[in-house]
């Protein structure tokens, strides 16, 4: 008799219990990593700017029309997107935890989705415009901007929102300094434009390298002054080095083109040189960055959609993480 009422109170209790679990709200609304519309790191979608109300506002430009190579990287934004997958956070404001040194970044940071910018094809000038406004309306909002491209040229119209002065910190294989035709946006020459943007003070490039940076480009590098260190200065000399050559500003812009990487981490990108920077090394330079200014905005370019496995986006969506988490407190 005492064990059948034993055994009646404890199917109770599972009963009870179990009604008590499903009753309760999951801890994210697709706790699964491939469920659900994909927003970057699953973030509030806020379609409307003028409704935004977050720290950190990421938003898309799915624009290849000033590339000179393989097109593809209109779909950057959208690739990047799935590259946070892994990363799916119940909670963003309670930040990234590292195993790394037993810490968490970016606990308090409320993140938005605000989408992607209108693109006009055909039209660059009108798209970059569109850039331009959308940049603007974030910094309005007192929202840090966080744009994933797209080619490089979407650079020039970000950095033109902008109104304070800056050092742009440009990550690449290429100078980007060609000349170009007369009037053209193409992502070969965006730093030219960026140069003669009166707020731009100072252009520090970093991690060229290969046989693209012809003697025009280096020239035209030249007339803007800017700092160069070569990726074989940071393979040779290290990292340390190459943030000791970075001078100390109020502000500090990065513009991340993937290709800065090695082909061997990031091969989904249009312009691959080998000898390229490895994950540590350009991780350790865009966190060794905290020291070297405010950081005001950050873009993310070159990713195309022809890296099946995905890594390339995974990779630049991690280094991503790791800059905002050193730079913005």
């Amino acid at each position: 008799m005492r064990k059948k009422k034993l055994i009646a109170a404890v199917a109770l209790l599972v009963i009870f219990t179990s009604a008590a679990l499903f009753a309760q709200d999951p801890p994210c609304a697709s706790p699964v990593n491939f469920a659900g519309i994909r927003t970057f790191l699953s973030a509030p979608y806020v379609p409307r700017i003028e409704d935004l109300k977050a720290d950190i506002a990421v938003v898309g430009v799915p624009f290849d029309e000033g590339t000179w190579n393989a097109p593809g990287t209109r779909y950057g934004p959208r690739e990047l997107r799935e590259g946070t997958a892994m990363y799916k956070m119940c909670d963003l404001s309670q930040g990234f935890y590292y195993i790394e040194g037993d810490r968490v970044v970016l606990k308090g940071k409320h993140w938005a989705d605000v989408g992607d910018v209108e693109t006009w094809p055909t039209v660059p000038a009108q798209t970059n415009d569109s850039i331009t406004r959308s940049i603007r309306a974030i910094l309005a909002k007192k929202a840090f901007p966080v744009v994933l491209g797209g080619d490089h040229s979407i650079s020039f119209p970000v950095l033109r929102a902008f109104d304070a002065p800056v050092t742009l910190i440009h990550f690449d294989a290429h100078l980007d300094t060609w000349t170009g035709a007369p009037g053209n946006l193409d992502h070969a020459s965006w730093v030219n434009r960026a140069a003669q943007l009166p707020h731009v003070k100072k252009i520090v490039q970093i991690g060229m390298r290969g046989l693209a940076n012809d003697t025009e480009a280096m020239a035209n590098f030249r007339k803007i002054h800017s700092t160069l260190i070569t990726s074989e200065q940071i393979h040779r000399r290290g990292v340390e080095w190459a943030l000791s050559q970075i001078p100390a500003s109020e502000n500090i812009y990065v513009s991340l083109d993937v290709d800065v990487l090695d082909p061997a981490v990031a091969p989904g990108t249009g312009t691959l040189e080998p000898g390229g920077l490895s994950f540590f090394q350009l991780d350790d330079l865009l966190t060794g960055l905290k020291d070297k200014g405010r950081l005001i905005g950050v873009d993310l370019v070159e990713v195309d959609d022809r890296d099946h496995s995905g890594r390339t986006a995974q990779t630049a969506v991690r280094l991503l993480i790791d800059l905002l988490g050193s730079s913005l407190r």
